[in-house]
């Protein structure tokens, strides 16, 4: 399992219909940035199975 994780929901929706990710499984949380310790919004998709990318 895998998580694809953005700030910029926009930008990770796009990404995620250019590869087949199901935009009504994306799912938002409040994240910390470990730079800063600041929590901001981010998106973001579990991967599994197949929607992990190759190694």
């Amino acid at each position: 399992m895998a998580h694809l994780v953005s700030t910029n929901r926009a930008l990770l929706i796009e990404y995620g219909r250019t590869v087949g990710l199901p935009g009504a499984r994306l799912q938002y949380k409040a994240l910390k940035d470990p730079r800063t310790g600041v929590r901001c919004d981010t998106w973001h998709w579990d991967l599994v199975g197949d929607l992990l990318p190759p190694r």
